[in-house]
């Protein structure tokens, strides 16, 4: 069976779980992966929970499909063995500090091989203000705004649960490596990559963001108890409910037996059910919680109502949609995985074998030298996909994240729009958002200044057409000619409804890469189930691990799901492409939000099968590690994100707090602190509550201790490290005049960076586009705008259009 990477070798020098990550899916595509452990093996294998053997699951789930060799990076043997390796690899991938990198001999630069890939997967970057300090997760979900909007308005802030933020920065960094690949294949030369979680994890909270810059108000936590905010109980469990749409209102209201709130026209508007929902919420969730989940989703779903159970492990590993489509793969030992975040139909992922133990692989590894001993020069490009040519249906979040981020790579992405209807994420036409536009001395229409449109369309250009009218499906035919990449996040049979199907689009261009992100796949009892992020976050096993000890599950402050979805898309269609560059042929991707999101789940997911045990929720403790929490500092909202992954750590911590800390008898071992938390975490809780957090957090830090401060929307705007890194930029929008966006979490060492582009207007570059790709005429496009198959904004201002 041919693998998309099966020509690559890579040489994980990585003791993270970020970098383990990115190695696992560059092996997971098919990559000879070769893991460099020290004696006694990697310090994933410490990590908790176990297995019945003593093992660790984590480290089972991360080191699958790759081989093992224990290398001692303190003998010169053993760092001569490492830069052998290096010179002999495709790809590199390296966890470390350059000061280590310097002790290993292992600087790209004196590495010496011309064609090498090198990837630093970080949790703050290898430069910038914050390289080199302590980090993990917690520090990241702080300082990324994403713990400021998970949990309840009257507890602390919560990290997103197990390690999201290493899994973002894996498949950062793997999409990263990917693309530099495809410029290798252009200009035979390789570079080198810098990669941070934080990074990947501020792009995924960059609608947050803009709202706060829209609003001068941060998004933060909701109170608990909100249907409007995730999951409810019903009989059997947690449900969540989505009533954005009047239809969905209507629907859900007749089937819950409330009938005058289906037929009062007042609760059909989402804003008045905003402002109202003290009125209705107790009702609806009384009624809830009369049904058992599975009987709830097939009704609602039925009368295509998005909604989503609450699932366990144990139900996702019974699940009957994902047994339909061949979710759990089995490795030729008999041991059962999580299976592929998308399905590619040429070279299918594959689980080949598990976690080898340290040090298994005894073999010699034949890899040829690749060097050219110079160091790369940049290659003079913008962006290592520059060339790579899109033309994509996306919506909302999920798609429009996948394909901003191959904009962000130097991709020409053309986002091809539905000229009758908006793109839900352009808002409602008759409502401007946000009061802070009123300011703005520019022509406005209220579908292109919505935030939630310009936060994830940046780097793209726009033409709309009317693809239920054949001269619009025939202009959208003619540029499919001219693409590499098509894709599209509909639910799976629209494109067919439309008669531009994947059948028709591969007659017309079969070296196209079709990409399918829809919530349940194509295939499967549930393929025709709608679903968002909201939704998908229960249905992926998410919600049950996130949320505090003793509360319920809960969804994350903004449809996190999207954004994993996003990633997903970006990495397959960069497999997909590096298999095309050898081989000539295209492919379809389909991939379903609910398995790419159980790929960040699927540490938890293994648990289960391997002990049975479904895990807790754990608030924002740690497996393994404690202190690992969030406090309380003086002030308002004011809070500070503390761990300590050594007794080093701690020591160094009791020293900051001078005595201060009461009851520490017993907590100078990892053990004692872990088995005592909440005692720990009280007097950590008294310390704090009188301490101003950014002194604190510069003394824990300057003391070797891993703090951060968590940060809002507003607070990010002002942060020295998202802007030395070039994720915060300046953008400056004609209608909305100027705004500080969070955009692409790439740097590359070998070319030059791609220029952030304003989200664009609606129907902005149709003439330009189809002039470009079809020869087009003026007098063509004002036929086709008077028609209303093409044009700016909504179609009753069609006339004024094609007379302008």
């Amino acid at each position: 069976m041919e693998r998309a990477l099966d020509d690559l070798t890579v040489l994980d020098i990585s003791t993270t779980p970020a970098g383990a990550w990115c190695s696992r899916l560059l092996a997971d595509f098919g990559a000879d992966v070769l893991v460099a452990e020290p004696p006694g093996g990697s310090p994933l294998r410490q990590l908790e929970p176990l297995d019945s053997d003593g093992k660790s699951i984590p480290a089972e789930y991360w080191l699958a499909n790759k081989r093992s060799r224990v290398i001692d990076r303190t003998t010169a043997e053993g760092r001569g063995e490492l830069v052998d390796l290096a010179r002999r690899a495709h790809v590199l991938v390296s966890s470390a500090s350059p000061a280590e990198l310097q002790t290993l001999g292992l600087h790209y630069e004196d590495i010496g091989s011309a064609r090498l890939v090198m990837v630093h997967v970080t949790p703050y970057g290898v430069v910038g203000p914050l390289a080199g300090q302590p980090a993990n997760d917690l520090s990241v979900a702080a300082r990324s705004g994403w713990a400021s909007i998970n949990g309840f308005a009257s507890r602390e802030p919560l990290k997103p649960s197990g390690w999201q933020a290493s899994y973002c920065g894996g498949v950062a960094a793997f999409i990263a490596v990917l693309a530099a690949l495809h410029e290798r294949e252009i200009t035979g030369l390789g570079q080198e990559i810098d990669v941070s979680t934080l990074d990947a994890m501020l792009a995924a909270y960059a609608p947050a963001f803009l709202r706060a810059q829209y609003t001068d108000e941060p998004l933060m936590r909701k109170e608990s108890g909100d249907l409007l905010a995730g999951p409810v109980p019903v009989k059997d469990g947690y449900f969540a409910l989505t009533l954005s749409r009047a239809q969905f209102w209507r629907d859900a209201m007749n089937l819950l037996e409330l009938p005058d709130l289906a037929e009062d026209p007042r609760w059909e508007a989402s804003w008045y059910r905003q402002a109202h929902k003290d009125e209705y919420i107790e009702r609806v969730t009384t009624q809830m919680a009369k049904w058992k989940k599975s009987d709830l989703f097939d009704e609602l779903a039925a009368r295509r109502v998005v909604a989503g159970p609450v699932l366990t492990m144990e139900e996702l590993s019974e699940n009957e949609h994902l047994a339909g489509r061949g979710f759990w793969q089995e490795t030729p030992g008999g041991k059962v995985f999580p299976g592929a975040p998308a399905k590619l139909s040429e070279t299918p992922w594959e689980i080949r074998k598990g976690a080898p133990g340290p040090g298994e692989d005894k073999s010699e590894t034949r890899w040829p030298t690749l060097l050219g001993r110079s160091p790369a020069p940049k290659s003079g490009r913008v962006g290592p996909l520059e060339g790579i040519q899109g033309i994509v249906l996306t919506q909302a979040w999920a798609g429009t994240f996948c394909t901003e981020l191959l904009g962000f790579l130097g991709a020409d992405i053309v986002q091809v729009e539905v000229r009758k209807r908006f793109d839900s994420w352009r808002g409602e036409a008759s409502r401007p958002m946000g009061e802070k536009l009123d300011a703005i001395p520019t022509a406005q229409h209220p579908w292109n200044t919505h935030f939630l449109y310009n936060s994830v369309n940046l780097n793209k250009r726009c033409v709309t057409l009317d693809l239920q009218e054949e001269r619009g499906r025939d202009v959208f035919l003619d540029l499919v000619k001219h693409a590499d990449v098509v894709a599209e996040n509909f639910s799976p049979r629209v494109m067919g409804n439309l008669g531009i199907g994947h059948d028709v689009l591969r007659a017309i261009n079969p070296g196209i890469i079709l990409c399918s992100l829809s919530a349940y796949g194509h295939d499967g009892p549930w393929a025709n189930v709608p679903g968002i992020g909201g939704t998908i976050e229960p249905s992926s096993g998410m919600s049950a691990l996130l949320g505090y000890e003793d509360g319920p599950p809960m969804n994350s402050g903004q449809m996190y799901p999207d954004a994993v979805a996003g990633y997903y898309g970006a990495a397959s269609i960069l497999a997909a492409l590096r298999y095309r560059d050898r081989t000539g042929r295209g492919q379809f991707v389909d991939l379903s939000m609910m398995e790419a999101n159980l790929a960040h789940t699927g540490d938890a997911a293994l648990e289960y099968l391997r002990n049975g045990t479904q895990r807790a929720r754990m608030g924002n403790r740690h497996t393994t590690f404690a202190p690992h929490g969030i406090y309380r500092c003086a002030g308002d909202e004011q809070w500070i994100a503390i761990a300590c992954e050594t007794d080093e750590q701690w020591r160094a911590l009791l020293a900051v707090a001078g005595g201060a800390i009461e009851g520490v008898d017993g907590w100078q071992a990892a053990a004692g602190r872990k088995s005592s938390e909440a005692s720990l975490d009280a007097a950590l809780s008294a310390w704090t509550a009188g301490q101003n957090r950014d002194a604190l957090v510069e003394s824990l830090v300057t003391a070797g201790v891993i703090a951060a401060p968590v940060l809002d929307g507003l607070e990010l705007a002002d942060d020295v490290s998202a802007r030395e890194r070039g994720i915060l930029v300046d953008i400056e929008h004609v209608e909305v005049g100027h705004m500080q966006q969070l955009a692409s979490p790439f740097r590359f060492g070998g070319s030059d960076p791609v220029p952030i582009r304003p989200a664009p207007l609606h129907g902005e570059h149709s003439l330009e586009v189809f002039q470009q790709f079809l020869g087009m005429s003026e007098e063509e496009y004002a036929a086709l705008v008077a028609a209303g198959i093409t044009g700016m904004g909504p179609p009753d201002q069609v006339e004024e259009q094609a007379h302008a």
